[in-house]
């Protein structure tokens, strides 16, 4: 069986205190994941970390502060979990750099998901998710992943967003609408 967790967007910018983008919520999920991540490659399973990458002039930035700008510090993934990748070797780690919401736009994730016509990997037959933020890069990847019928778990514990209000109703969307496992 092919498992693979997503870890949605865990950069300096949107985790870490001195990021653009960062929250409290967002901090307090970080020991649930890190252990989410060394619990996955321990068992021998592939871990995507996808990275929240944008231009200088990216047009996101009309909506939110400039953040995750290539090549700085705040779109690097957070240092817990670059510990935790050396501590297990990367073999079975792959990066998804992102410009949208979803994880699945202009990127390889469906290719290396082997959910794509002309894919030559074996299609992933679970994916768990854990990241930020709740209700809009880990709900559209989420939502892309129910378009292709690929089952799907959630942590609450291991999703965060800066509206709290907006977390409880992805959650709940995740659920009812999208039939995903949120546990």
């Amino acid at each position: 069986m092919r498992r693979v967790l997503i870890v949605v967007d865990m950069q300096n910018d949107f985790v870490a205190e001195e990021g653009v983008l960062s929250s409290e919520a967002a901090r307090k999920a970080v020991p649930f994941i890190r252990g989410q991540v060394h619990r996955a490659l321990q068992r021998g399973d592939e871990v995507v970390f996808t990275l929240d990458t944008h231009r200088e002039d990216d047009a996101e930035f009309a909506k939110f502060a400039p953040h995750c700008v290539q090549g700085t510090w705040g779109q690097q993934l957070i240092p817990e979990l670059k510990s935790v990748v050396a501590e297990h070797g990367g073999e079975r780690v792959h990066y998804v750099e992102k410009n949208r919401y979803s994880a699945f736009f202009q990127t390889d994730l469906e290719e290396y998901l082997g959910l794509s016509p002309e894919s030559t990997r074996q299609a992933v037959d679970e994916v768990e998710i854990v990241g930020v933020c709740t209700n809009i890069c880990v709900y559209f990847t989420a939502e892309e992943l129910a378009n292709r019928d690929v089952p799907v778990r959630v942590y609450k514990e291991g999703v965060a967003s800066f509206d709290e209000e907006a977390h409880h109703f992805a959650l709940g969307q995740m659920q009812s609408v999208l039939g995903l496992e949120v546990i």
